[in-house]
């Protein structure tokens, strides 16, 4: 598979859309960025009846195999339904996943001259009454990536939809990337933790001068964050559903590594089942099947 665009690509419109240096500066400060309306309604709307054709089974492309991957069918008594990869099942969802400037931006915030795709998600909120049913617990990305070697691998959240207050949209902890070396933190990491208040009263205690920032976006904005970046999101207390595609990048440099955990066992995470080996039999994070390249920015160089 090839998606490849440059910066070349870009009309002088997009171009005009793409983050200043003071705001990748920002962006390196706090852990996330929003972008400008980055994604025409049209790419949204066809993505919309995209995902609602996958929800019914239907798929424009078949994976290579799905071991490991989330791959939730309609349940309602669970608030979130949760289905990987689909950008590489849906050429709607994959149109809007691999958007150009969705590359070029991820590209000059992680300052890499390739990004590929190492995930996706897209993730449907379903309404909820104010319960905590719905709740995505504190965490980061890459505590849940650590055989990846780069700590600028990056994701892009695109709401299909205005995501306001109330639809649950994520919340950023600013600065936590920078936090990733204390162990202690991710005693308290846990996606599907529906209590988000013993993390913020560790907090309270700890780190007094911290502060939360919701993405609240209008529908076409993106907000992109750090893999390190700590988030949780709240319920959806709206009367719409809140859908999503979030597409995990990866940045030039990032490969496989081998972490062991506490017991000694060799940490495989679900993306290692599915891609290939390399000429040593590890995990290949450049397999095309499933992290193809989807942006060269030749200015960066490699």
């Amino acid at each position: 598979m090839s998606f490849k665009f440059n910066l070349e690509d870009l009309s002088e419109e997009q171009k005009a859309m793409l983050p200043t240096e003071e705001e990748i500066l920002l962006y390196e400060k706090n852990g996330w960025y929003i972008s400008k309306k980055i994604i025409p309604d049209d790419v949204l709307d066809d993505a919309i009846k995209g995902a609602e054709e996958f929800y019914k089974g239907i798929t424009d492309f078949t994976l290579k195999n799905n071991l490991g991957i989330a791959n939730d069918n309609l349940d309602l008594s669970s608030a979130i339904r949760n289905n990987e990869f689909v950008t590489l099942q849906k050429k709607e969802l994959q149109k809007l996943g691999f958007y150009p400037l969705i590359g070029a931006i991820s590209s000059l915030l992680a300052r890499t001259s390739e990004v590929r795709l190492f995930a996706d998600s897209l993730i449907n909120k379903l309404p909820e009454k104010p319960t905590n049913k719905g709740v995505v617990g504190w965490h980061s990305d890459k505590a849940y990536w650590p055989t990846c070697t780069s700590n600028n691998l990056l994701t892009a959240w695109i709401p299909l939809q205005d995501c306001t207050e109330n639809m649950g949209p994520l919340t950023h902890i600013n600065n936590s990337h920078k936090w990733k070396d204390e162990e202690k933190l991710k005693s308290f990491f846990s996606f599907k933790n529906q209590d988000l208040s013993k993390f913020e009263n560790y907090l309270k205690t700890e780190k007094p001068d911290y502060s939360k920032k919701m993405m609240t976006l209008k529908k076409g904005q993106v907000s992109f964050h750090n893999c390190n970046t700590i988030h949780s999101s709240f319920p959806n207390t709206s009367n719409k559903n809140r859908l999503a595609l979030a597409v995990h990048l990866q940045d030039f440099n990032n490969k496989y590594q081998e972490v062991y955990n506490d017991k000694g066992d060799l940490v495989v995470i679900g993306y290692d089942k599915i891609c290939n080996k390399d000429t040593f039999g590890k995990p290949n994070y450049r397999d095309s099947n499933f992290f193809p390249v989807i942006f060269k920015n030749i200015e960066n160089g490699s």
